[in-house]
């Protein structure tokens, strides 16, 4: 946990100077618990953008995101928005307000950085976003915080126009 928050304390524009291990363009792929306990696969959802945003309940700039995920999710019935939560379980429950309703909220492995660095994060920083297109290449990525203006320019970059 310490060494997650010190990561996330870290300036957005150091994080994204890192080479990413995963490039722009690549599929990657997950099987994560959601918070109803079932197994989920990013590779077996349907086809749709979707966006990937790995948070912490105790991360600021996380926390302060997520309205502006959830608001972009209203307004964007073509993006998919899945949270992975690197926490456990009670933290995630005890935070879910913040989370956007209708997304999918999954909970990280006990050690994350590995699957973090699977979709172009190997300092292990967040919140940390990444964006799929359709057929689930990363074309859209970012360590730090996001708004709604980055939002945007990624939905039209994976595809989403509007």
């Amino acid at each position: 946990l310490a060494t997650t928050l010190l990561l996330a304390a870290w300036p957005a524009a150091a994080a994204e100077a890192a080479t990413p291990a995963t490039p722009r363009g690549s599929v990657p792929d997950f099987e994560l618990v959601s918070l109803d306990g079932r197994f989920v696969t990013l590779s077996q959802l349907p086809p749709q953008v979707t966006l990937v945003s790995f948070w912490h309940s105790e991360c600021p700039p996380c926390r302060r995101e997520m309205p502006a995920i959830a608001a972009f999710a209203r307004e964007t019935p073509a993006l998919r928005v899945v949270t992975v939560a690197l926490q456990d379980r009670r933290a995630t429950e005890r935070d879910g307000e913040l989370l956007p309703h209708g997304g999918l909220h999954l909970l990280a492995p006990a050690n994350p950085r590995p699957l973090l660095a699977r979709f172009g994060n190997r300092s292990g920083a967040v919140p940390h976003s990444v964006m799929l297109d359709r057929e689930r290449r990363i074309c859209a990525r970012r360590t730090g915080e996001i708004d709604d203006a980055w939002l945007r320019a990624a939905a039209r970059n994976c595809g989403i126009n509007g």
